[in-house]
């Protein structure tokens, strides 16, 4: 079992649970691991962000060259990998978590994520590591940002005209290159939160806190979110509607197999997802594959499926086909494309195409992670649960994989029988956990 890393990397609050020994430990364990000789890093817009990165060059030895390509989304780093012939690639983000924390991500030269069992290796490793005496520094770079830019503008190779949008970057490593890309392509546009300070990430704004996004738009604007490190995109209709990442992976995969692009008919999702999101799977006679929460699943799912669409509820969108990770930039380039293809509205698609029950996800936060026995008696407490109140619908009881937070998710038929049931389930469930 993982000590360190989660679902997404290693997340904590600097100075506190991720500390400067801790760093540098899992950083000597990577080199001696990995033998990285080239390694680039990407920052958030945090205040911690560059202290960590000093943490970083501390755990390598002197061998080591590290490039700094400064505030980027990171969907950057497979591009920058590839084009500047890296060995290892590391982004510094705590994504949609709030500005105290901060988290390190490790990427394989390829762009994918590191498997479970390699940062299992590497956390053994750290345990009994001997820290370099003569340690790295790192060197920055501009140029990774303008080759994401080129791949961005090269993927956003159509009219715009008939969009009026609305980005909120969420204050992260979107808010500058978000602009640039969309300034020149005949678009109307215009952004919200993004003005970050190194406090203000994901402060009341994007993909996590999207009635800033709802109330800011005017008639027939589309609103798109993303969150601190811009992997994720929740888009907002021309209504007011949230669409989340079961629309837009429905969108994309129903656009895919217009242009017979859809690899073997498969959209890979997680067990997160609607229940109108699984019919509308079905409508389409697509084969939809589950998979555990957590985008390194689905894009492993994928990788083993073949499959060109798969994602997450929350808006963590992979397309094989152009990079190996989610991006929220490329996620909404490419529900641009499927709504020009489709000569239709994003609350047109969503209204003829998929009609989800009501869903409520809510997060209880806890000093530790529940344990696994833990979950297992909470499951049979909502199972009985479930019976007694006979729930058209479901339930899902699991940890965040980042921080130590149990996430609860009912859907229901009615309003009412979410809300009813809901309740119940919170008030037994925090019950069992005071007791």
């Amino acid at each position: 079992m993982k000590k360190y890393f989660g679902t997404d990397g290693i997340r904590g609050i600097p100075n506190q649970n991720l500390n400067e020994n801790l760093v540098k430990k899992i950083f000597a364990a990577v080199e001696k691991e990995l033998k990285p000789k080239s390694v680039a890093v990407i920052l958030d817009t945090r205040k911690s962000s560059n202290e960590i990165l000093e943490w970083i060059t501390k755990g390598f030895t002197e061998i080591v060259q590290v490039v700094n390509y400064g505030i980027l989304p990171s969907g950057s780093m497979p591009i920058i990998l590839k084009e500047f012939h890296h060995d290892l690639g590391i982004i510094i983000s705590a994504s949609h978590n709030p500005s105290e924390y901060n988290g390190i991500k490790l990427i394989n030269k390829d762009g994918s994520k590191f498997s479970d069992e390699l940062e299992i290796k590497i956390e053994e490793s750290s345990e009994t590591i001997a820290l370099p005496k003569a340690t790295t520094k790192h060197k920055d770079s501009e140029l990774g940002y303008q080759a994401y830019l080129n791949f961005l503008k090269t993927e956003l190779n159509f009219d715009l005209s008939n969009f009026r949008l609305v980005i909120d970057t969420a204050n992260g490593s979107a808010y500058k290159i978000i602009d640039e890309l969309f300034s020149f392509n005949n678009s109307k546009y215009r952004l919200l939160a993004n003005t970050p300070d190194g406090l203000n990430i994901n402060e009341n704004c994007g993909a996590t806190h999207l009635n800033y996004l709802s109330n800011s738009l005017n008639k027939d604007e589309l609103g798109a979110a993303f969150d601190g490190d811009a992997d994720r995109l929740i888009l907002v209709d021309e209504e007011g509607s949230i669409c989340n990442g079961d629309v837009i992976i429905l969108l994309i995969a129903k656009y895919f197999s217009a242009i017979n692009q859809l690899k073997n008919n498969i959209v890979v999702s997680t067990v997160m997802s609607n229940f109108g999101f699984k019919q509308s799977m079905k409508n389409n006679n697509f084969n939809n594959i589950e998979t555990n929460v957590g985008d390194k699943y689905v894009a492993e799912s994928m990788l083993e499926n073949n499959a060109s669409i798969g994602g997450e509820q929350s808006g963590h969108i992979i397309i094989s086909d152009v990079l190996p990770v989610g991006d929220g930039l490329v996620s909404l380039i490419y529900c641009l494309k499927a709504l020009t293809f489709f000569n239709t509205t994003l609350k047109d698609f969503k209204n003829n195409n998929i009609k989800e029950y009501p869903q409520q996800l809510k997060n209880l936060k806890l000093n530790t992670q529940a344990t696994s026995e833990q979950l297992s008696d909470l499951n049979i407490i909502a199972d009985k649960l479930t019976k007694e109140m006979q729930l058209d619908g479901r339930y899902l009881i699991r940890n965040s994989g980042t921080e130590p937070v149990l996430r609860i998710l009912v859907e229901a038929k009615t309003d009412q029988d979410l809300n009813d049931f809901m309740n119940q389930l919170i008030k037994k469930i925090e019950s069992y956990l005071n007791s």
